[in-house]
């Protein structure tokens, strides 16, 4: 079987990594990409040529509308700004392409519901970009907490700790707006929520609090929620983007009646505690994946086995994507009210947050 042809859209920071990814794919093979820079472009496609060891000429798109009418691309990157992800995603969809959907994937329910429409119409994958799920630690966590290893969890929560100074936001004017990026939570945050609610559910309610130091930005730089489940478990998420001087840490703690998994560190690599009940080597086993950080790589591979027809049971869809997002929003819209805030939510957009 032929590799399947990928095209990139928005050749920023985290386009690196997508590049390298592809690259470790045997199944496919980057063949255009797009940006308002003409060097960005250049870069990718130099990096490509270095990942890949191949020498095809990556076809370059200034316009992506162009992008997405050419046949012979099967799978659009979209990894542009927050603002344009649905948008681009939806044309694409349109287009008959498959979709790899950086986070946030939408900056508003009503967008997502319908990108999940048009998906599901066309028998089209999006894989969204929750790529820590892949991680071989995290997997094994899943396994642990579905299998019953920890008994009933009663508390669990997520940190984030991190710092984004000033310049970050200075040389990018839309960060930090409402309106074209959303929040801390969405952009940083949203990883360490997304593993919180694939360990325990959906929650029932949350109460959520913002805070912002003064500076020239609208969203948040400290946000706080707490959290109640269907089974009576207790969830809170802590984060910030002021931790001085640098990025300090990001936290999961699971914590059941039969024992507790936290773990720690800058990446998320580190076991503060290991503890279940009748079962230590579990402990190690943890300690043999600890280190292996090719999340990126098995989340291409999962949506390249999709897309050749195997059943798509490892892809992370739009419907587990909007999930998180909307958990976020309910974080929002609780801030904004003073409110505890049930779920599920009957709509939200980030630029509801504008008007508080």
């Amino acid at each position: 079987m032929s590799a399947l042809s990928v095209a990139l859209i928005g050749c920023g920071s985290i386009a690196r990594k997508h590049v390298a990814s592809i690259a470790a794919c045997p199944g496919a093979r980057l063949y255009a990409v797009c940006d308002v820079s003409q060097e960005r472009m250049e870069s990718m496609a130099t990096l490509w040529q270095a990942e890949s060891g191949e020498k095809n000429n990556i076809v370059l798109f200034a316009d992506y509308r162009k992008l997405l009418a050419d046949p012979a691309i099967d799978i659009v990157v979209v990894a542009t700004i927050s603002s344009l992800h649905a948008e681009i995603a939806k044309e694409a969809l349109k287009a008959d392409k498959h979709v790899v959907l950086e986070k946030p994937v939408a900056l508003s329910l009503k967008d997502v519901d319908e990108m999940i429409r048009l998906a599901e119409e066309r028998g089209l994958f999006v894989q969204v970009c929750h790529q820590l799920r892949y991680r071989p630690l995290m997997k094994k966590i899943k396994e642990l907490v579905a299998g019953g290893a920890l008994g009933n969890l009663s508390m669990a929560s997520v940190t984030l700790r991190i710092y984004r100074p000033p310049g970050y936001y200075q040389t990018a004017p839309w960060r930090g707006t409402w309106e074209y990026d959303g929040g801390m939570l969405l952009n940083q945050g949203i990883h360490a929520i997304d593993l919180l609610l694939w360990c325990l559910g959906e929650p029932s309610r949350i109460y959520g609090e913002l805070y912002s130091q003064a500076g020239g930005k609208e969203t948040e730089d400290i946000a706080l929620g707490l959290l109640s489940f269907p089974s009576g478990a207790k969830g809170m998420i802590e984060a910030n983007s002021v931790t001085l001087p640098e990025n300090l840490e990001q936290s999961l703690f699971l914590l059941g009646d039969q024992g507790v998994i936290s773990i720690g560190g800058p990446k998320l690599d580190r076991i503060d505690r290991w503890h279940i009940e009748g079962q230590p080597d579990t402990r190690e086993a943890a300690l043999q994946i600890l280190h292996h950080h090719d999340e990126h790589i098995e989340m291409y591979r999962s949506l390249i086995e999709a897309c050749q027809g195997k059943p798509p049971g490892n892809l992370i869809d739009l419907r587990q994507g909007r999930r998180t997002l909307e958990l976020i929003f309910a974080l929002y819209l609780s801030a904004s009210t003073g409110q505890v805030q049930p779920l599920p939510l009957a709509g939200f957009s980030t630029l509801q947050m504008k008007q508080t």
